[in-house]
């Protein structure tokens, strides 16, 4: 009767591969965002505080001049715009420009009050943070975010190729034969040596072969992908393991266990 063995993958690896994926997949979105938007609306909150501290000092100057007045004030800040710099780029697409200096900054009760009492009510009215950003993103710095966005899509549609392709695969012996999980079929008689040395702690041994083509072949064993270990499910890969070195008749590679020092007289 033909002894047959099959290791699928495991939840472990399930449970790290999704987790790869999605992390990556969360963090190019958030790199892309930045990079589209983002830092755009941060440089459109950076200038309009920066508008803000402007519009009051000239106002708070007026009033230690005696020259202020309601009306006056309101027709200057009306004919004013918001100061973007020279790049358009770097601002959110939908706004318009030039760009007058909002309501508040027309608002002379408001600016009595201080700078701080005209941006929060800015602030609540466009539903912002009221801290400000503490610089303006220029055109490197928003590049530098697709740069890590494309780079963190790579990685994510890296993550999802090694979920497909390995959900789809399976390690097993069946008679004197081991199916790997790459689809070969290798003879256990063919193997020359094999290195346990990872087995008890990583799950991982690579077993050696030669094929016809006479030049020496790896094959890499790993029992936390396939099968596991887990005792409730029979611990498929220490069958795996178990079973193969029962027709293994080569090398074999593990740590010597270490003998009892000998005790003083």
């Amino acid at each position: 009767m033909t002894t047959s063995l099959v290791c699928r993958p495991t939840r472990w690896f399930y449970q790290r591969a999704v987790g790869m994926l999605a992390m990556f997949a969360f963090l190019s979105g958030w790199f892309f965002k930045d990079a589209a938007l983002g830092y755009r609306e941060g440089n459109e909150a950076f200038a309009m505080n920066r508008t803000f501290l402007k519009a009051f000092h000239i106002y708070q100057k007026r009033q230690q001049e005696g020259l202020l007045m309601d009306a006056e004030w309101k027709q200057y800040a009306a004919e004013q715009t918001v100061d973007f710099g020279s790049d358009p780029q770097l601002i959110p697409s939908d706004v318009t420009q030039p760009l007058p200096w909002p309501e508040e900054l027309q608002d002379t009760t408001l600016l009595a009050k201080g700078h701080s009492a005209a941006w929060e009510a800015y602030t609540a009215r466009r539903q912002w943070d009221r801290k400000p950003p503490e610089k303006w993103h220029d055109a490197g710095s928003i590049r530098e975010q697709w740069y890590v966005a494309y780079g963190l899509s790579a990685l994510a549609c890296y993550a999802l190729f090694i979920l497909i392709r390995t959900s789809r695969r399976q390690m097993g012996i069946e008679g004197d034969v081991i199916l790997a999980q790459d689809g070969r079929r290798i003879r256990i008689a063919d193997l020359t040596r094999l290195d346990l040395r990872k087995w008890a702690n990583k799950g991982l041994a690579l077993a050696y072969f030669a094929p016809a083509t006479g030049k020496e072949a790896q094959l890499r064993i790993d029992g936390l992908t396939y099968g596991g270990f887990l005792k409730e499910q029979g611990e498929p890969a220490e069958q795996f393991m178990k079973m193969l070195r029962e027709q293994f008749t080569g090398e074999l590679i593990e740590y010597a266990a270490e003998e009892p020092a000998a005790q003083n007289a």
